[in-house]
């Protein structure tokens, strides 16, 4: 098997097996995904047989930063995962992953996102949730009426100002963890993809301020909402009576809220509270890089603890590390001590990521325990954290 990283002169192929897979080739996601972004803002990875020079599985790396643990980070997100249908059931998938894991280290990278469409490929590579979301699934007459806020009015839009959605996104994402940090050029990917998707959006003003927008669709008689954000709890309650005088022109209600929405609070009819819904999932390739990133460190978390990594697919991920945590910093060394904390890799992720709490990972197995203190202490080091992310492509 021969690995590439796609260039123009194998980009057709790609192109070719990604309508075979996703969208079809005169729709518009797929003209402006290998008109105006692929290779130009990506980077693809190709298996390729070398007999016949036939591609025969690929995956797309998507650059994308993201606030996690106080700063700023750059990491790729893993879309167009595919094999080529004549070369399926040959388990080509693993060597492509290792590839692209061997690829991104090398370029100093320390996680890697995917949104899977079956978690069961990607958990055994030690992928796991680190993002969850709260789903929402109704008639859409179901939707609380509530009460009209005075001062709070509705006002349906184009796309075409980036500026007017992005103010209110960083406004209500700064509390979030996780969360992409979307710059103009992220901003006009997104609005030109929805354009193309007929996706249409309203904003909330109170006054002559936006306090909030919706991302939605109208298809199939659902009514679904791509993205809402809002500065208040009376501008989401605004927004979503928007969706609900629309019961002419569709019968059903989708939304994907963030995990902590309490909208549920609010129905007539308890069995459309809604339920928790895995989102996304993350995966750390390279542990001593992610850990000499922390920053975010609180001065009174001090101590030592010694921690074992395993890691089924990336060995260098593997080891007995020594951490020293004084004065905001962290100074990691290979160790012979006895382990005080043992997990595998995916744990280890949905830690970083503030997903879930030691003691959590404790209960459920995920982790061992084998020294309370030094448990207490990388509590403190990774709390927990609220995780939101919206990004689909």
């Amino acid at each position: 098997m021969d690995f590439r990283i796609i260039n123009d002169e194998t980009l057709p192929k790609i192109m070719e097996l990604w309508d075979y897979c996703f969208e079809k080739n005169d729709t518009p996601f797929f003209k402006w995904y290998f008109n105006e972004y692929c290779l130009k803002e990506n980077m693809v990875l190709g298996g390729f047989d070398e007999k016949s020079g036939n591609l025969m599985n690929m995956l797309h790396l998507n650059p994308y930063t993201i606030n996690l643990r106080g700063r700023y980070l750059k990491l790729p997100y893993i879309v167009g995962v595919a094999t080529a249908p004549e070369y399926r059931g040959r388990h080509l998938f693993a060597p492509l992953l290792e590839t692209a894991f061997s690829v991104l280290r090398a370029q100093g990278q320390a996680f890697v996102l995917l949104m899977p469409i079956s978690a069961g490929i990607y958990r055994p590579y030690q992928f796991d949730y680190c993002y969850y979301r709260h789903r929402y699934e109704m008639p859409l007459a179901a939707l609380p009426k509530g009460d009209k806020v005075s001062d709070m009015t509705l006002h349906r839009t184009g796309l075409e100002k980036a500026e007017v959605f992005q103010k209110v996104y960083d406004t209500v994402t700064a509390a979030y963890h996780g969360v992409v940090k979307r710059d103009l050029k992220n901003w006009l990917h997104l609005l030109t993809v929805h354009q193309g998707e007929q996706i249409k959006a309203v904003l909330v003003k109170r006054g002559e301020k936006v306090a909030g927008y919706m991302f939605y669709s109208i298809d199939d008689k659902t009514f679904a909402v791509q993205e809402l954000m809002a500065e208040e709890t009376a501008a989401r309650d605004s927004l979503l009576q928007f969706a609900r005088q629309h019961v002419t022109e569709a019968e059903n209600f989708s939304w994907l809220a963030e995990v902590w929405d309490k909208t549920y609070l609010h129905l007539q009819d308890q069995k459309y509270a809604g339920s928790l819904q895995p989102f996304m999932m993350a995966r750390c390739i390279n542990v001593r890089q992610a850990l000499l990133q922390l920053t975010d460190i609180a001065a009174d978390v001090q101590g030592t603890l010694s921690l074992l990594i395993n890691d089924k697919t990336l060995p260098l991920n593997n080891g007995l590390l020594k951490l020293e945590i004084n004065a905001s910093q962290i100074n990691i060394k290979s160790t012979v001590d006895m382990q005080d904390i043992e997990m595998d890799v995916a744990a280890f992720t949905q830690l970083y990521f503030g997903q879930f709490s030691v003691q959590e990972l404790a209960a459920e197995n995920r982790l061992k325990i084998h020294n309370q203190e030094a448990a207490s202490l990388l509590d403190r080091l990774f709390p927990k954290c609220h995780n939101y992310i919206n990004e689909y492509f």
